[in-house]
């Protein structure tokens, strides 16, 4: 668990709170700008001390990286390293030629949403008859990305415990259909790579002898591990929970439809368990509730669906740097309203009601209010 003060020198001071990092591709830039935000805020008085991480995807390397971060030299050093990750990928996808990049920025196949572009639509007929093992060239495009960005002196600090958060990062067991939970000492490259293995794009990663896939089909993120480590977890969302223009008519506004209600199951079922702990505690009173071994979780919610929804599920392939940096700005100011409006409910209590908040995006989320 975090300290007070890390053995960096970077002191750690405010509420107790853990993250909770949610994956979505490239839509993951849309967290690195919420966190960017975030860490941002920790030296311009609203300070708070983050105890875990947890994260599957792209928002368990988001995850990594701010942790690694913060034990290797605090804010300043995890939003330099989430850049760097971030800039590697479009620098890294213009190389190889990926070929959704002539379509990534605004244009006549639906501004954000590319589903329909040539590109995109090539692409898919491809995945239709190969996989990565049908592909004689293939080789890992993820790891040396997450190499450029995570030094191995900078890993070998976060596995050693000698500062910063405990991380949780998600990978699903193929031969088992079982959740695998990875935590220091025990974060690698290989573990990131699991994490966000998809298995249309990537070849299965093996880590002593188990194949795993990628995290978010069964926990995105996973939320469990983190209530032992802080009262407070402010959940940080990349996926439409509402779409107000629904059900959709044609084949690819289905199947982005279907993206987003997968990769959300494991959030609505593991959030709908906690609140009903909360439940149970308020039910019984406060003197029980304090000799009890379980304690209130403070629910804070960090989301944009309205704009989210304006990415099709091809853009989460995309490494186009504006498609990027749209994202990431977005999420600094969403972060931003949020610090503004929900901060002071840090420790306090939680900063909307779980259930009315989850399922409708347009409800105020700055009452302060326990749900009930």
């Amino acid at each position: 668990m975090a300290t007070e003060e890390s053995t960096s020198g970077v002191q750690q001071s405010g509420p107790k709170v853990a993250l909770a990092l949610q994956g979505g591709g490239s839509h993951g830039a849309f967290t690195w700008g919420v966190l960017d935000r975030l860490l941002e805020s920790t030296s311009q008085g609203t300070p708070f001390s983050v105890e875990a991480i947890s994260g599957a995807s792209a928002g368990g390397i988001n995850a990594t990286l701010c942790a690694a971060g913060l034990a290797n030299g605090g804010a300043a050093k995890a939003r330099e390293m989430l850049r760097t990750f971030w800039e590697a990928v479009s620098r890294a996808g213009e190389q190889a030629g990926n070929p959704l990049f002539g379509f990534s920025d605004p244009g006549p196949f639906g501004r954000w949403n590319i589903d329909w572009s040539p590109g995109a639509i090539f692409t898919e007929i491809v995945g239709l008859v190969a996989s990565p093992y049908n592909n004689p060239f293939y080789r890992d495009p993820l790891g040396p990305i997450i190499r450029s960005a995570l030094p191995e002196t900078d890993l070998s600090t976060l596995n050693a415990k000698s500062g910063g958060p405990q991380i949780f990062i998600g990978a699903t067991n193929v031969r088992t259909n079982e959740r695998t939970i990875f935590t220091q000492p025990e974060i690698s490259v290989d573990v990131l790579r699991a994490s966000a293995c998809l298995p249309s794009e990537f070849r299965t990663v093996n880590i002593h002898g188990v194949p795993y896939w990628d995290g978010g089909y069964l926990g995105n993120p996973p939320l469990a591990p983190l209530i032992a480590h802080a009262q407070d977890l402010i959940l940080i969302l990349v996926n439409p929970f509402v779409r107000h223009d629904m059900p959709p008519k044609n084949a690819r506004g289905i199947l982005d439809r279907l993206n987003e209600i997968g990769f959300n199951a494991s959030v609505v079922l593991e959030v709908n368990a906690i609140e009903a702990v909360n439940r149970v505690l308020d039910s019984i009173g406060e003197e029980a509730a304090s000799k009890s071994r379980f304690k209130t979780v403070r629910f804070h919610l960090i989301r944009d669906d309205d704009f989210l929804a304006k990415f099709g599920f091809v853009s989460k392939s995309s490494t186009s740097w504006s498609l990027l940096k749209t994202l990431f700005d977005r999420g600094r100011e969403v972060a931003d309203a949020w610090i503004k409006n929900n901060y002071a409910n840090l420790g306090q209590a939680s900063s909307l009601n779980v259930k009315d908040a989850l399922l409708d995006p347009t409800l105020k989320q700055g009452s302060g209010t326990q749900a009930q």
